[in-house]
């Protein structure tokens, strides 16, 4: 699968289980009324999928390409000139997310640093932040500020486990400093709510105006919270708008 993925297809896995009539009846029973839950709907969803997709025996995997469009490097290009600053927010794992970045320009050999994020827990994504804070700027600062001028490019990847914590009151401005100075930030492994949350992040904190562009009904919160949303409806899709 990690082969598959730092070579840039979509992967999936497949896999079963056996369950009884009653278990699934009482299963999707509390899956419903944790997906009507106002307060914690993310939470007690991640736990009654994770209770599902437990003990399962392994069928086997697939893998697709999923080609760029004719243009696509251009048009970044083009934005990254007109000093427009580009986030991933994606459901992809790491490698494939990181190998798509490189094939449509948005990050480039010529980064004299690029930092993957991916702790487990709050004190491993604070000390890693931390870290990211020294190498990129060689000093701690006080203010959200471009904190690069004259030092290279560099680009930050954060998974979605890492970035649960990221957007806790702690951590969120030191993570808002840091990918502020960034030229690229990728944000892999995202939950439709997690895309949401880091356009509020950065509508609610800079003075700069979001733009979202999505093509899935996981986009919809993202779009919505942006200044700017933008639904792009792919041929041959489901429309989710």
């Amino acid at each position: 699968m990690d082969e598959f993925a730092a070579i840039g297809l979509r992967t999936l896995v497949l896999a079963y289980r056996d369950i009884e009539e009653g278990y699934f009846q009482d299963w999707l029973r509390r899956q419903k009324e944790a997906a009507l839950d106002l307060n914690n709907r993310e939470q007690r969803l991640d736990q009654v999928y994770d209770e599902m997709e437990s003990d399962l025996t392994l069928i086997g995997a697939t893998a697709i390409e999923d080609k760029l469009q004719d243009g696509v490097p251009q048009t970044i290009a083009r934005l990254k000139r007109a000093n427009i600053k580009i986030w991933v927010l994606t459901g992809d794992k790491t490698e494939t997310a990181i190998n798509i970045a490189y094939s449509c320009n948005l990050l480039s050999d010529d980064m004299r640093h690029t930092v993957v994020i991916d702790g487990t827990n709050e004190e491993e994504v604070e000390v890693q932040l931390k870290e990211t804070r020294l190498l990129f700027s060689g000093a701690y600062i006080d203010n959200i500020t471009p904190v690069l001028k004259g030092r290279g490019k560099v680009a930050m990847v954060v998974n979605g486990d890492s970035l649960r914590f990221c957007l806790e009151k702690r951590l969120e401005r030191t993570f808002l400093e840091l990918t502020c100075a960034c030229d690229a930030v990728i944000c892999c492994r995202v939950t439709p709510l997690q895309k949401a949350e880091v356009v509020e992040l950065v509508k609610s904190n800079m003075k700069a105006v979001t733009l979202a562009i999505g093509d899935g009904a996981n986009d919809v919160s993202m779009i919505k919270t942006a200044h700017i949303g933008v639904g792009i409806s792919v041929l041959g899709s489901t429309k989710p708008y």
